[in-house]
């Protein structure tokens, strides 16, 4: 039986650093206005350390919103909870200027294809596979943020518990896969 490696306090403290203080950009500056150098000096982090953990300020991004696409995601699977989407919904709804500027952005396409990555991987673990698996994961995902996009865009009107009930429906142009 292998063990998990010990999880190394500093990094995690770095990461929640990092993360936090993009957070914390994001809702004083457009997206495309944050630097790496604002984010290192924000989180009291150095250059290399950020480097360590991210990529760059587009996987930093994606990590601060892994919860939300996790959500997402989990539709896919047809088993969802409504209330796990509604407070993802809910949580979407109370930071709508910042999710419109990030949806309206250009990391939208990075956000789709993570959702999408994450909805494939769904699928995979449910037995689709395939490029027709691959092709309705990217729908699906685009679908889910247009829906979003429209809604704190103020476009489509309704309540966060409507609106994740009209997520868990968009899901449906997935194949029935329920034993």
């Amino acid at each position: 039986m292998e063990l998990d490696p010990p999880v190394d306090a500093r990094a995690l403290k770095s990461r929640s650093a990092i993360l936090a203080a993009f957070t914390r950009l994001a809702f004083e500056k457009r997206l495309e206005a944050i630097r790496i150098a604002d984010i290192v000096a924000e989180a009291g982090v150095g250059r290399a350390t950020f480097y360590d953990h991210y990529q760059g300020k587009e996987a930093v991004m994606l990590a601060a919103l892994e919860p939300m696409l996790v959500a997402l995601g989990s539709v896919a699977s047809g088993r969802a909870a409504l209330s796990y989407i509604e407070g993802m919904t809910a949580h979407c709804w109370e930071r709508r200027v910042l999710f419109r500027a990030l949806l309206d952005s250009s990391a939208a396409r990075a956000i789709q294809r993570q959702l999408g990555e994450i909805i494939r991987a769904r699928l995979a673990a449910m037995g689709l596979e395939g490029s027709a698996s691959a092709l309705q994961a990217t729908g699906l995902a685009a679908a889910q943020l247009a829906m979003l996009r429209s809604w704190v865009g103020g476009e489509a009107q309704c309540t966060p518990e409507d609106m994740a009930a009209r997520l868990i429906e968009c899901a449906r142009m997935l194949p029935d896969t329920r034993p």
